[in-house]
């Protein structure tokens, strides 16, 4: 839907012989402005809505060119800038022709509130540019670097928040105006802090804004003083962690993930778009979280502590290498054993595929979509993922919570030994974590995974949004994560939308299998949800047991979650689109598959209590279909 609506406004735009930008990137500030749009008004978008987006998209694209000149930038988005190919001044120039073609789609909004105020935005982000340029080479306060990135970045998001209610006149335009601004000041801190992390990739060599004299909040969290200190030192201040406490980066991420709730509280007020905003706000940390991670994992000294009562993980290239015992060389435990037994007995890749087949019957059904080679390490991934939760969900001699604990860690334990080149004698560890080492897959996402399974070992109620998306991360996310590196996607944009991918499906399978979990004694709804549409933990056992109806309030609950699905869903599209076709077509397939049960909910009446989401094999095979042909940019 946004890049279609987008493509129709260039188009008309071309038509009228204005140059128009690629429509490359995130696109996340036309993102963000759909997402502050109410979902019940989507189909109201039209022209004048579309034009106002590619707009402000115009804008950026124009500040990039800019921003390459003045930073003599050779390479952006993994390929030559203007600037390299064809020198200072004709990047200049079309950069200057995408800004006065930005206001003649600004025009054809035929809004007056939105084209002044797209015009302020405009001079306010250039006045936020010349603020920093200004302030080269010497140390700023909180409150200038504030003002500067506020006017740098949260100009464009401001008036992105502010489109849907100018030109659909949904009202609450000056608290959407604010809250874009306050999410593109979140953003651009997040683009700093990523600026420090030189496995992330933003499109622009790492430390680059230090070097060029720019000060920003982290060096601030850093104790620097100046500019005087030499990267390697630099480096050491942020990611170092003093007294095994937490580094300054991860004392950045706390204060990043603060603001990000109280953005959602704020976007919760308003009401219309919080789901969809809350995957973005998500995505957004998830990139900072990935980079600090990713920087701690090449600098040993920078481990963070992760919880209070949880000891650091060993990151050291073996087990061995720390002096800890090989499984060969002590005596194994019975639960290891069980593991074990348990994990031989799935045998090689030809019962790992039917294993997939007879536990996965939708993605199953995607996956033959695949080569036979990427097919097999699927089939691998799958075996793995699904062998693991059955460490936690076995139904057989219902073993005690201690027993299940000591299952899942023994488990852990071998799945970390093999990821470090470890010989276990288990084949599917063996094969599989020897194939994500070797293709390169961070060790994060079997990290990640293995955690999210953990939080099933003791059912919880989970408070909020946030708190159940650690879970949905980790059992899901994750898994888009390790899937596309072992499949040579390191893209962190692609990434994220991988993740937010893993984070619809599980969602997904939240909303058809609330009765079966409730069955289970586990309650995925956040009780924050629950609590906003006015169901209380006993409505739903009554309904759950047949003692009350399905009331209007809980499908309404339901409603909101296969929306903010849908939010994730609609994240993860033009990521899906920009795979290479042997992985973008089985992807497609199973994304189109898991969301057409979001219909099936519906014809239940949004009853997942006591009916569970259906799809036959026809529809399912449509739906496979239906997501080839998305996968082109079809809607």
């Amino acid at each position: 839907m946004l890049c279609e609506g987008l493509q129709q406004a260039s188009a008309r735009l071309a038509d009228a012989g204005v140059p128009v930008p690629a429509l490359e990137g995130k696109l996340l500030r036309p993102l963000f402005a759909l997402a502050l749009v109410p979902e019940a008004r989507w189909a109201e978008l039209d022209e004048r809505f579309w034009s106002g987006a590619l707009a402000i998209q115009m804008v950026h694209e124009a500040s990039l060119l800019h921003d390459d000149v003045i930073d003599c930038a050779y390479e952006r988005r993994g390929m030559p800038t203007v600037f390299a190919r064809e020198g200072a001044g004709p990047a200049v120039v079309v950069g200057d022709h995408f800004l006065t073609g930005a206001y003649r789609a600004a025009v054809a909004t035929a809004s007056f509130d939105f084209v002044g105020r797209f015009a302020e935005a405009v001079e306010r982000t250039v006045a936020g540019e010349i603020a920093q340029g200004r302030d080269v080479g010497r140390k700023v306060s909180p409150t200038e670097y504030d003002a500067a990135i506020t006017g740098k970045s949260g100009e464009l998001f401001g008036v992105a928040g502010a489109l849907g209610g100018t030109v659909l006149r949904t009202g609450d335009v000056e608290p959407r105006y604010a809250l874009g601004r306050a999410f593109g000041n979140l953003y651009q801190r997040i683009d700093d802090l990523l600026d420090y992390c030189d496995l992330a990739d933003t499109g622009k060599p790492p430390l680059q804004d230090y070097r060029a004299g720019r000060w920003s909040w982290v060096l601030d969290l850093a104790g620097l003083e100046g500019f005087g200190p030499s990267d390697e030192e630099v480096i050491a201040a942020l990611f170092g962690a003093p007294r095994g406490g937490p580094s300054a980066a991860r004392h950045a991420l706390a204060l990043l993930r603060d603001r990000r709730h109280a953005l959602s509280a704020e976007a919760d007020r308003l009401g219309a778009g919080a789901e969809m905003l809350d995957g973005l706000l998500e995505s957004c940390l998830a990139a900072a979280e990935n980079g600090v991670t990713a920087q701690e994992a090449k600098r040993p000294c920078a481990r963070h502590v992760i919880m209070p009562d949880t000891p650091p993980r060993s990151a050291s290239p073996t087990l061995a290498a720390q002096g800890t015992t090989r499984p060969s060389q002590r005596a194994i435990r019975p639960e290891e054993a069980f593991v074990r037994d348990r994990a031989t007995a799935l045998g090689g890749p030809r019962e790992w595929r039917e294993y997939f087949g007879e536990h996965a019957r939708t993605f199953h059904l995607a996956a033959r979509l695949f080569p036979p080679l990427e097919a097999g390490l699927v089939s691998g991934l799958y075996a793995y993922c699904r062998f693991t939760d059955d460490l936690v969900d076995d139904p057989h001699g219902e073993p005690s919570t201690e027993v299940l604990e000591e299952r899942l860690a023994a488990w852990r334990s071998l799945s970390l030994a093999a990821f470090e080149g470890e010989e276990t004698g288990i084949p599917l560890l063996d094969t599989v974590m020897r194939d994500a080492a070797d293709r390169g897959v961070s060790r994060t996402y079997p990290e990640a995974l293995l955690d999210g399974v953990a939080m099933d070992v003791r059912p919880r109620q989970y408070g909020s949004w946030s708190e159940l998306e650690l879970y949905t991360f980790g059992v899901a996310g994750a898994v888009g994560g390790w899937m596309s590196q072992l499949f040579g996607i390191f893209d962190p944009d692609l990434l994220e939308r991988a993740h937010a991918l893993g984070h619809g499906m599980q969602l997904t399978n939240i909303a058809r299998d609330v009765g079966e979990d409730w069955v289970r004694g586990r309650v995925y709804l956040p009780r924050q949800l629950l609590s906003d549409g006015g169901v209380s933990p006993d409505d739903l056992g009554a309904m759950a047991d047949g003692s009350m109806p399905i009331s209007e309030p809980y499908r309404s609950v339901v409603r909101t979650l296969l929306a903010r699905a849908d939010a994730y869903y609609e994240l993860a599209w033009p990521g899906i689109r920009e795979l290479p076709p042997f992985f973008r077509h089985p992807v497609a397939a199973a994304a189109s598959a898991y969301r057409g049960i979001h219909r099936e909910i519906r014809r239940n009446e949004y009853d997942n209590l006591t009916r569970r989401a259906h799809t036959s094999l026809t529809r399912k095979v449509l739906l496979v279909g239906a997501g080839v042909v998305n996968a082109y940019g079809e809607s």
